[in-house]
């Protein structure tokens, strides 16, 4: 079998499915909205006086596939596909330990899979994740009385270790050595000051056409108009130094380095001309920074990611408001920012040594002994 009908999500018994599909076909499947409205339409005529509809007919795959395509619901293509691939993994766990449905479930095994995440999954984050998916998942079942006890109970929430975060702390001394490493790529040399001087993500750069860059006449500035991770507009501005290195590398290309609103060449493309996917640019960024050995502070390896860390400390360290570094870097609040990106200078901003000598030992305003 290599294709799953709206009749087999349907059905009550979920292993031969499982049995029978790799995980990719079946990921594909369950992302794919085109059943929806056959399974939901016939659900919403079990709604019985009080408003609730009987899912008792559905096969845990329908209920995921349900979950996935609630109407409420906001998650990209991609998030999805993640969240498809984690409940399927409960799924096959559940049935590998002979229970044939989630429905005969007990809190105490719910309990006993947390622990089988923890240790197949030594990364808090990891877990969390994992752990955050089923719960809502789980949640949601019970909501709907699919489920006859909350599961979720057998679930304790994941605290990260701080100490798992990796450093992204990059000096202004090491970007601008592996920039002038770049001296003579003008591909290369630009995206580095594009990822530090913006901010931006590497989708938000390999997204924008060359006809989205503008000159906004008030300002005098140049902008590249892009849409963020979370399906938000940003303009970000453009420096001259980097708009130079975009001009170079674009003639070696034979593109136009003319401003033009009509021009539908990417505004960072691919050697040949068209849009980079973002596994292979991504690839290729930490492949580059290794070989000009861009590395953090405590000389760990970056990645283009580590770019916006450098980007948040520089603003805040020469006096941007910490609401508008959050807003550029488009976080959904301000605490990401502070927590994730500024943790560490915000602690040194609030450390009051400096008010405080010993007696006879008073720190000189220059520094050596």
């Amino acid at each position: 079998m290599n294709t799953i009908s709206p009749l087999q999500l349907y059905t009550n018994n979920v292993l031969p499915v499982l049995e029978s599909l790799i995980d990719p076909q079946l990921i594909h499947r369950l992302t794919d909205n085109q059943f929806y409205s056959f399974i939901h339409s016939s659900i919403i005529t079990t709604e019985n006086d009080n408003g609730e509809y009987d899912y008792s007919s559905l096969s845990n795959l329908g209920m995921v596939y349900l979950y996935l395509h609630r109407r409420n619901g906001s998650r990209k293509p991609k998030t999805n596909s993640e969240y498809a691939r984690d409940l399927i993994q409960f799924l096959r766990h559940v049935t590998e330990n002979d229970i044939s449905d989630i429905r005969h479930l007990k809190r105490s095994q719910i309990e006993a899979y947390q622990k089988w995440i923890e240790i197949k999954y030594p990364k808090k984050k990891t877990q969390a994740k994992k752990i955050a998916i089923l719960s809502s998942f789980l949640s949601w079942c019970f909501d709907e009385k699919y489920l006859k006890r909350d599961l979720t109970r057998g679930l304790t929430g994941v605290i990260l270790d701080k100490s798992q975060i990796p450093d992204r702390e990059i000096s202004p001394a090491s970007l601008q050595a592996a920039v002038h490493f770049y001296a003579n790529d003008p591909k290369f040399k630009s995206l580095m000051l594009l990822l530090a001087s913006t901010g931006l993500r590497i989708n938000e750069i390999i997204t924008p056409k060359w006809k989205d860059l503008y000159l906004d006449p008030i300002r005098n500035k140049y902008y590249v108009r892009t849409k963020t991770k979370r399906d938000g507009e940003r303009h970000a501005h453009i420096k001259n130094y980097v708009l130079q290195e975009l001009f170079e590398y674009r003639r070696r290309l034979g593109l136009n380095t003319i401003i033009d609103p009509n021009d539908e060449s990417p505004f960072y493309p691919n050697r040949n001309g068209k849009h980079y996917l973002l596994s292979s640019l991504s690839a290729i960024v930490t492949k580059k920074l290794a070989a000009a050995n861009l590395r953090t502070e405590r000389n760990q390896k970056t990645t283009a990611h580590y770019f916006r860390h450098y980007f948040a400390r520089a603003a805040f360290n020469s006096g941007a408001p910490l609401d508008k570094i959050a807003k550029t870097l488009d976080h959904s609040s301000s605490r990401t920012t502070e927590e994730n990106y500024l943790s560490r200078d915000i602690k040194k901003d609030n450390d009051v040594s400096e008010y405080v000598d010993i007696p006879g030992f008073e720190e000189k305003k220059e520094y050596g002994v």
